[in-house]
């Protein structure tokens, strides 16, 4: 499975050959979950230390559903990509089967893995230097994004995307027929955009 990182056009080019099979996308969300999970819970284990003792019953719950949303994300995350990159490659008049997609666009989520713990140790990081006895939402949130350490996960977080976007490339290509120019143009422009929402919140970039 590992070979998609070096080699995802001979990885691809075998395995449109075979079945589809969900063990391997499942595995990888399932990490990709956990370690969401555990960002969830970090960033409200942060946020309750700063509340009073009558509030702990109620952060309580927002921890649990900070979990739970965290592994819906994912879940939406990999349902998104999918979709997207399907419904932009039926401009190149890409054939091929969604289901075939999604276990494609799985494997372009090994890199994120990886980058997800990157993003968890600065997350901790930031969030361990913010005070939330601010009481303006407008106010906390620029305190997040301004801290150099949120910018370097960002930066981070844009190289391993850019990593996946390099094997969404190959797994279109052979999942909706593609030549590699147009699988290039399917996966980079939803791609492109995001790194230029993410430059633009992250102030990398001019207004």
């Amino acid at each position: 499975m590992l070979e998609v990182l070096t080699d995802p056009n001979g990885f691809f080019n075998r395995r449109i050959n075979q079945d589809i099979e969900w063990k391997n996308p499942l595995i990888i969300m399932a990490l990709m979950a956990i370690i969401g999970a555990v960002s969830a819970y970090i960033v409200m284990m942060k946020v309750m230390g700063t509340l009073p003792a009558e509030a702990a019953p109620f952060a309580s719950i927002g921890a649990v559903f900070g979990i739970i949303g965290a592994v819906i994300g994912v879940i939406f995350a990999w349902i998104l990509y999918s979709a997207v990159f399907y419904i932009v490659s039926l401009v190149f008049h890409g054939e091929g089967d969604f289901k075939r997609v999604m276990e494609f666009v799985s494997y372009g989520f090994i890199p994120n893995i990886a980058g997800s713990l990157v993003n968890l140790y600065f997350t901790n990081k930031v969030f361990s230097n913010i005070d939330f006895s601010m009481t303006e939402p407008q106010l906390l949130q620029e305190a997040i994004l301004s801290d150099p350490s949120m910018r370097i996960a960002g930066i981070i977080g844009i190289i391993f995307l850019l990593w996946s976007a390099n094997i969404w490339m190959f797994g279109l290509m052979y999942s909706r027929n593609l030549s590699f120019k147009n699988a290039a143009m399917t996966v980079g422009i939803p791609v492109l955009i995001y790194i230029l929402y993410t430059l633009l919140n992250l102030k990398l970039l001019g207004a």
